[in-house]
């Protein structure tokens, strides 16, 4: 158990060293946000991050949907998914909810089978990506990006899309592509150090209300890859579903009813972005709302082709048979 438990944090390791994930890979301890367990309440900690796609943990919590399954949750928020899924392995954490990309659990599985359960999905779809240049910037089309520089999310999965969109221009080599922390984009824009930059919102919504930025291309991921993406997940570890299986019945409840809670209320739903992610309250309704999939009807035949998409490009290593890793 130990040498697995070591092989699986190497995994992850390896992962964040190749920047598999597609978010930034941060430094700074998780923050806990919660109250005083009840003694009739079931303790439990949730993992998230603070962007958008993690949407479904806040909601949750604020609704009072964990508490109604008599628990009692402390979110726990993380600066990467990397950190993020390490930690429900180490069970440091006992689920991750919302937003961990399909990329890590799938690249553990093929690693290391049998280790994660995936209990919902997402749709990264082409509201959240795209590509800027400055306000002021005479770049009309990605045409004339040749002999300047893209700076793109960290991550491989990242660097894949802008050389996927470049193959397709007519591009491949004519453009410098670089990396920059997210929290650094618009600001390696503003500077004059990238010519375009490949964000996810909210980015591309506050460069534009802070006339730093314009689009060039709305969402390069569904123009040259593919839209309506099943990119999102929330995972438990196997272990933890096989030592507490009432307590995952009732978190996954709980998350279930958040989601559709947010399908069937997007404009409540965006007015708790500026409580977990650093939006601003006037933005809010310019931004999107992911649609998510409840535990009951994951789709096993469409993850799994995105799963073998995902490995036929690159961004994962191995062949993964998803039925496997959905929480039956």
């Amino acid at each position: 158990m130990k040498k697995t438990t070591q092989l699986i944090i190497g995994i992850i390791a390896l992962i964040v060293i190749l920047g598999s994930a597609l978010y930034l890979i941060g430094d700074s301890k998780p923050a806990v946000t919660g109250k005083s367990v009840s003694q009739d309440m079931t303790p439990v900690k949730i993992g998230y991050r603070n962007h958008l796609l993690f949407l479904p943990a806040y909601v949750a919590q604020e609704n009072n949907y964990y508490a109604e399954q008599g628990l009692q949750v402390e979110l726990v928020s993380f600066d990467s998914t990397n950190q993020l899924v390490e930690a429900v392995l180490t069970g440091d954490i006992d689920a991750a909810v919302g937003g961990v990309n399909a990329i890590v659990p799938l690249t553990i599985e093929g690693k290391a089978p049998g280790s994660l359960k995936i209990f919902n999905l997402g749709f990264l779809t082409d509201d959240f990506d795209a590509l800027l240049v400055s306000a002021d910037s005479d770049i009309r089309s990605v045409q004339d990006l040749e002999g300047k520089t893209i700076s793109s999310l960290p991550g491989i999965a990242a660097k894949i899309w802008m050389d996927m969109m470049l193959d397709k221009e007519g591009l491949t080599g004519k453009v410098n592509v670089i990396q920059t922390a997210d929290s650094q984009q618009l600001n390696a824009l503003s500077s004059g150090n990238a010519d375009a930059i490949f964000v996810l919102e909210p980015l591309a919504t506050i460069g534009k209300k802070k006339g730093i930025s314009r689009t060039l291309v709305k969402s390069p991921i569904s123009t040259y890859f593919r839209t309506d993406l099943i990119f999102e997940t929330s995972v438990f570890s196997t272990s933890f579903v096989e030592k507490r299986p009432e307590t995952t019945r009732k978190i996954v409840a709980a998350v279930d009813k958040a989601i559709l809670f947010i399908d069937d209320n997007p404009d409540i739903a965006r007015k708790y972005y500026s409580e977990f992610t650093p939006v601003e309250d006037s933005m809010e309704d310019e931004l999107p709302v992911a649609r998510y999939t409840p535990s009951y009807a994951m789709d096993a035949e469409e993850f799994q082709d995105v799963a073998d998409l995902l490995f036929d490009t690159g961004l994962i290593d191995e062949k993964v048979g998803v039925s496997a890793i959905l929480l039956k």
